[in-house]
């Protein structure tokens, strides 16, 4: 549709200016303003189509898009009838996807489907969490740091993330909507079994609510990580689970996302932020609610497993893990919770430095 070296930028571009304005629009507007009054949401939903349309028809580019040419080679072959997967294991559920849809569509329908689900999947999560503030919350997940990423490059993961992502808005509710998120976890796992991290994650902060407790359980991964590092990647590669692990934890590979391999204090900075404003919210402010607790807790156990794993060539697989919560946990206490007499400045300043992360990290490539 168009050249597969400007996707990225155009993107990106767009994506800063929005959030630019929406942060000179939102410093002009009240506590209830930016809180409760439900805003038009037409922009942000005409923008999500326009972006699963332009995106699941991209060009096949295994130096763009990572692993889009990897899936596409995959696609072929179940067109010219070659079997590349036991249907009979765990994650078959993307690969009877892949095939069934290898019988009566080509590649670029196929990614355009995954494009529905990854983007239309968070949306209706967004939709659900935060309902009067849906273009926000949404520029909040166009602007992270893994979004585009696994729009285009791990796309079965950052599918199975965002059922998750809708499975967190069910899982408090009522007995069918508890049902629709199991159902929708189990899916998940079926599409990519590393997402039985966040999930396990997500099962034991439905039982254990001690904030204290789980905070310095990530602050250890920081000290675990540090002074026993080599011993941790050995031990979980040794779990033998997963061939991919073990693969992802010792290739020396380069990675668009973390070709720089060691501690990454950058990376874990950035993973800090959604903690620091989780401390802010419940400790400071005194702030209790129960959706807002899960999603915390998820992250900050999901992130210390990724922590415990930094120095891997290829650690952006685990961070997904957690990352792909980042964006909601930022803005779910700003568009929910009143903390600030000046709320729509701060909103717009945090929205601008979260996408401005994501800008900088592409300069410097």
């Amino acid at each position: 549709m168009f050249l597969a070296q400007y996707y990225y930028p155009v993107y990106l571009h767009i994506i800063l200016i929005w959030s630019l304005w929406q942060y000179v629009q939102c410093s002009k507007k009240s506590v209830t303003e930016i809180l409760y009054t439900r805003k038009n949401n037409t922009a942000i939903m005409l923008f999500s189509v326009l972006f699963i349309v332009i995106v699941g028809l991209r060009p096949i580019s295994g130096v763009y898009f990572g692993d889009t040419a990897n899936y596409a080679y995959s696609y072929y072959a179940y067109q010219s009838g070659v079997s590349i997967s036991d249907l009979e294991v765990s994650e078959w559920l993307f690969h009877w996807l892949m095939a069934t849809c290898a019988s009566v569509m080509e590649v670029q329908s196929f990614f355009l489907i995954v494009e529905i689900g990854y983007v239309g999947l968070m949306l209706w999560a967004c939709k659900r969490l935060m309902p009067k503030n849906i273009l926000l919350a949404m520029l909040f997940c166009f602007g992270a740091f893994s979004f585009f990423s696994y729009g285009v490059n791990g796309i079965r993961n950052g599918l199975a993330c965002s059922l998750l992502l809708l499975a967190f808005s069910f899982v408090l509710g009522k007995r069918k909507e508890q049902f629709f998120a199991i159902l929708l976890c189990v899916i998940a796992f079926n599409i990519h079994r590393s997402t039985i991290l966040p999930i396990f994650c997500m099962l034991f902060s439905l039982f254990y609510r001690n904030t204290k407790i789980i905070y310095l359980f990530w602050f250890s991964s920081i000290v675990i990580s540090a002074t026993a590092g080599g011993f941790v990647e050995s031990f979980f590669s040794g779990l033998g689970f997963d061939d991919r692990l073990d693969s992802y934890l010792h290739s020396t590979e380069d990675d668009a996302l973390f070709s720089s391999t060691g501690f990454r204090w950058d990376f874990l900075l950035y993973s800090a932020m959604p903690i620091w404003l989780g401390w802010y919210v419940i400790f400071k402010k005194r702030t209790f609610d129960l959706k807002y607790l899960l999603l915390l807790h998820t992250y900050v156990l999901s992130n210390a497993f990724w922590v415990m794993l930094i120095r891997a060539s290829f650690s952006n697989r685990f961070a997904y893990l957690s990352w792909f919560m980042y964006p909601i946990i930022l803005a779910y206490p700003l568009l929910i919770f009143p903390m600030w007499k000046d709320q729509g400045k701060k909103v717009g300043m945090i929205l601008m430095v979260h996408t401005l992360f994501t800008y900088v990290m592409w300069i410097r490539g």
